[in-house]
This record gives structure tokens, C-alpha cells and sequence, in this order.
């Protein structure tokens, strides 16, 4: 299993190359945007349902908390939240290609991670927070018995995206 750090790098990495392949193409017709704090957050609780969906196990250990925004990994915001609205911008280095390489040298974990990329980067932020603001969504089953701020449980988010994502 890997942090939710590590897939948050991935994430990051693969958005970045993604840009940089289109400018390279000068591809005009699609519009590729950057992944903001709040793109990302939403990424990686579609990436951690979809792998509980699919795989019946977790990508990453950390919890995710239903915040007025929708779902949270606070170690995460911890590390991004400085960007506030804009794009995250990080370089790559040794240590972050160490990370991606060992993420794609597992083959679920990469299949579930270009699954929600594919699936899911294409919406703005806004959009995936809408989304994810849907009536009897894990989110708001959660913020509306224990409040926001409570941990979304895995089992729920497993529960629906066996049902209604991947289904």
C-alpha cells in the first residue's frame, strides 16, 4: 500500500506530462488544465473507491474525511493547501521518480490510477466536488449522520462504488 502522498505525486507527474505532451503537439482541440488542491483531493478519493470497488483493498492507509468542500485527506491538504486555487506546480526529482516508478510497477495500483485519471481529470474541480455532493454519495451520507469533518468510512465507499460507479 502507498501513501496517500505517493499517489497524490503520481497524480501531479502524470497531469504534468499529460500538458506537456499536448503543448509539444500544439493540440488545440482539447483543453488540458492543471490539477488544483481541490482537483486533487477529489482525485484521490475516486482513485481509493475505485480500488475498493474493484480490488476490494485500499491504495492508501490514510483516511478520508468529509469536509464542506466534500473528501479529504488531511495529510495531503497539509502538503498542497499553500497552492490555495491555483494549479500545483512540483518538479520532478529522484525521490518522486522513485515513488511513480514503484506505483507503476504495481499493476493493480496502475490500473486503478490511469482508471480515475481517464475517468475522472477530464472534469474540473468544481465538477468532481459537485459529484461528489450528489445525494446518498459516501460523502453525504457522512456529513449528514456524524457531521463534517467525520472520517468517511471505507466499507461505505467501497459499498458505493461497487454499486454505482463500477457497476
Amino acid at each position: 500500500m502507498f501513501s496517500a502522498k505517493d499517489i497524490a505525486i503520481w497524480f501531479l507527474m502524470k497531469n504534468n506530462a499529460e500538458m506537456h505532451e499536448h503543448e509539444a503537439t500544439n493540440d488545440d482541440y482539447e483543453v488540458y488544465e492543471g490539477i488544483t488542491h481541490l482537483k486533487l483531493q477529489k482525485l484521490l478519493y475516486y482513485a481509493q473507491g475505485i480500488s475498493l470497488g474493484m480490488f476490494n483493498k485500499a491504495i492508501f492507509s490514510e483516511s478520508i474525511v468529509a469536509w464542506p468542500h466534500g473528501p479529504v485527506v488531511k495529510e495531503v491538504y497539509n502538503v498542497y493547501n499553500t497552492f490555495g486555487r491555483n494549479n500545483i506546480d512540483i518538479k520532478m526529482d529522484k525521490e518522486k521518480e522513485e515513488i511513480i516508478k514503484k506505483i507503476e510497477d504495481d499493476k493493480e495500483v496502475a490500473e486503478v490510477l490511469n482508471l480515475t485519471y481517464d475517468n475522472f481529470a477530464i472534469y474540473t474541480a468544481w465538477q468532481l466536488r459537485q459529484m461528489t455532493h450528489e445525494d446518498n454519495t459516501p460523502w453525504d451520507i457522512t456529513q449528514k449522520s456524524k457531521g463534517l469533518g467525520s472520517i468517511i468510512e471505507r466499507p461505505l465507499i467501497e459499498k458505493y462504488f461497487k454499486e454505482e460507479v463500477i457497476a
